[in-house]
């Protein structure tokens, strides 16, 4: 109770891996498919396309894994598996594309992010300084719903991003309303990374992300759980 009351006082909290804000008795291993609608300024569709989604909570090994695919264009089949410590502190990622013929090998430490690439047969590797307590862009949505938000709190999640400008591409959130989605009372969230903005709508009693919408340059972007 204290600690949210200091929250409360807070205009703006900074959330890391092995934060106590972040509910790690709930985190289960899971698989869930998500429909991924990608629409232009113009509100046609671009891409329409079925994610396969796993949570794997392994303790034994001290590892939760985080696991996607998709066919995105339709024949071009991509993964991308992340793997944390129990505390969400990112280890390892492995992304595929294999139409493409490239692929990239992640590791990360407290300071650094290094990404092996092999494109073509031809390897390259380069280090990312990062400061302490970040997370990785490819496992970072599935902890939303982990999260004790509280209402008229801005929260700070930086993430490490190859692709983005720089590669802190931190997220803000905010605590935006609640909702009723699919017959369940929903937290809504409100985001902020980069250019782009967007909400989460997270089921309040599994805290399993049930829809997100938002954008990135020109296209907007429905996400839901089939």
């Amino acid at each position: 109770m204290m600690w949210i009351l200091f929250l409360a006082m807070l205009q703006t909290v900074v959330v890391r891996p092995g934060s106590p804000l972040i509910r790690y008795d709930l985190v289960r291993s899971s698989h869930d498919f998500y429909r991924n609608t990608i629409t232009d300024s113009s509100g046609a569709i671009r891409y329409d396309f079925m994610m396969e989604d796993f949570t794997v909570v392994d303790t034994a090994r001290g590892r939760i894994v985080f696991a996607r695919s998709r066919q995105v264009p339709p024949g071009s089949f991509s993964t991308d598996t992340s793997e944390t410590d129990l505390w969400l502190r990112p280890v390892r990622m492995h992304e595929a594309h294999f139409q493409r013929g490239v692929s990239f090998d992640m590791t990360f430490g407290d300071t650094v992010a290094s990404v092996r690439t092999l494109r073509n047969g031809v390897a390259t590797v380069r280090n990312y300084p990062m400061q302490p307590g970040y997370f990785e862009d490819n496992m970072i949505e599935y902890i939303f719903g982990y999260v004790d938000w509280q209402k008229g709190v801005t929260y700070v999640l930086d993430n490490f991003n190859k692709d983005a400008p720089k590669p802190s591409d931190p997220y803000t959130i905010e605590y935006a309303f609640d909702d009723r989605l699919m017959q369940k009372t929903c937290t809504v969230l409100r985001f902020v990374r980069g250019s782009g903005t967007g909400y989460i709508w997270i089921d309040k009693a599994t805290r399993k992300v049930l829809k997100q919408v938002g954008n990135f340059g020109s296209l907007n972007y429905v996400m839901v759980l089939e």
